[in-house]
């Protein structure tokens, strides 16, 4: 397990958490269209390459609160709409990292569906 500096995967985590529920408020339940900011998915993919395990930790977290979101707002984007927002979102290209493929960014977001 990396050492990341104290506060970067809880930022990364809020930030992931605020872009879904901006893309949500932007494209309602049309989710799996919409395109996260591509500085967060690097981010996201710059903590999965240091750190598998700690990635899908921090995704599961971001799906934990996107949910309580949702418990407390009817209209707040379901779990299946956000889960392929991000795997979408995943698969494209963030220089340095290059994009996804669909059955990498669908394994990753599985696993953190599954901690679920």
């Amino acid at each position: 397990m990396s050492d990341f500096p104290p506060g970067v995967t809880a930022t990364i985590r809020h930030a992931l958490v605020l872009n879904l529920l901006e893309a949500h408020r932007r494209a309602g339940d049309d989710l799996p269209a919409c395109d996260l900011y591509p500085d967060i998915i690097r981010a996201l993919k710059w903590v999965h390459s240091q750190d598998p395990d700690r990635a899908v930790w921090l995704a599961w977290h971001a799906l934990e609160e996107v949910g309580g979101y949702t418990g407390a707002d009817e209209d707040g984007p379901s779990a299946e709409a956000v889960a392929r927002c991000l795997r979408f979102s995943l698969t494209r290209e963030t220089p340095p990292f290059d994009n996804w493929s669909e059955d990498e960014a669908d394994r990753f977001v599985t696993a953190a569906l599954i901690k679920r």
